[in-house]
Parts: C-alpha cells; structure tokens; sequence
C-alpha cells in the first residue's frame, strides 16, 4: 500500500459515559490533534455526543490521559472540555494528585 493511501484507525472514548465507540479511520495526512473532540452517536447513551479520539501512536494523549480527565471530571455537561488538557494536568500535579 502507497503512503499516500495509508490509514490509522482511531479509537473514539465518549465523555459522557467514558467506553469505548465506534472507531473512526484517518488516511494519511488528515489526522487531528491528540485528544480531539468529535461529536459522534454513542451505542451506550444512545445519543449524538462528544468522543475524544485516541492514535495507537499518539504520545502526547492517551487512554490513560482520557481516563485521567474522566476521573477527576474534565468535561463538562454537553462533553465539552472545561480546561485545556495540559493546564489540567498541569493543576493535577501541582495539587499533588498524579
């Protein structure tokens, strides 16, 4: 397969319920930053909502970041981002929770 045709698979994580959805597959060239938001139907909540998207390459944002912003409740009611991510892990640490 050409380079140009090649393509990664996105795992998508709800931010509402927090599993796993439905995955989203980027050709080469047209990925998104790590940790992008997009809305998409949960098969768990049965509604249109906000999924974080997450590379099998991706150093800089990971399931354990996601599971991180869950946790401690990073996203707000509509699945929306309530601070940036690294200003929140930033605050995590400086508050000596991670």
């Amino acid at each position: 397969m050409s380079k140009n045709k090649m393509i990664a698979i996105s795992k998508m994580y709800c931010t509402k319920c927090g599993k796993e959805g439905i995955s989203v597959p980027r050709k080469n060239g047209y990925y998104k930053e790590p940790g992008h938001l997009k809305k998409l139907f949960c098969i768990y909540c049965k509604t249109e909502w906000n999924h974080v998207e997450i590379k099998p390459f991706y150093t800089d944002y990971n399931l354990e970041d996601f599971q991180l912003e869950m946790k401690y409740h990073n996203f707000d009611e509509n699945g929306e981002r309530i601070k940036p991510y690294r200003i929140f892990r930033g605050e995590l640490k400086q508050k000596g929770i991670i």
